[in-house]
């Protein structure tokens, strides 16, 4: 296989594993911004049905969130198929999680760079 060829397959598993664990963190923020909510509310002395509002738009965000997590991991199993088909492993088993620090990225996207 061609080094380029490489090169974006290895871009591209840095990209989806970094997607990956921003949708984990983006949810673990919203539940802890959730349990917050509720003990602020209560030791305000605030009802709950003031702070439930913010309890439930949460609760979409992270609804969203979990639905995005299980695309990405549709996208990441595509990916790997396409890695398949072009020879990309080869039944080798997939590298850890230190050979995808530090990929160039620049030259897929400026959208992807921003990510």
């Amino acid at each position: 296989m061609d080094t380029q060829l490489t090169q974006t397959a290895t871009d591209i598993g840095t990209l989806l594993n970094r997607l990956e664990a921003q949708l984990t963190e983006a949810f673990a923020i919203c539940s802890h911004l959730a349990v917050a909510t509720t003990t602020f509310g209560g030791s305000a002395g605030v009802t709950p049905r003031i702070a439930q509002p913010v309890v439930h738009e949460l609760g979409g965000a992270m609804a969203a969130i979990a639905q995005a997590q299980g695309h990405v991991i549709a996208a990441h199993r595509s990916a790997e198929r396409i890695g398949k088909f072009v020879g990309f492993g080869d039944g080798l088993p997939k590298p850890d999680q230190a050979f995808f620090t530090g990929a160039d990225i620049s030259h897929l996207s400026i959208v992807a760079a921003a990510a």
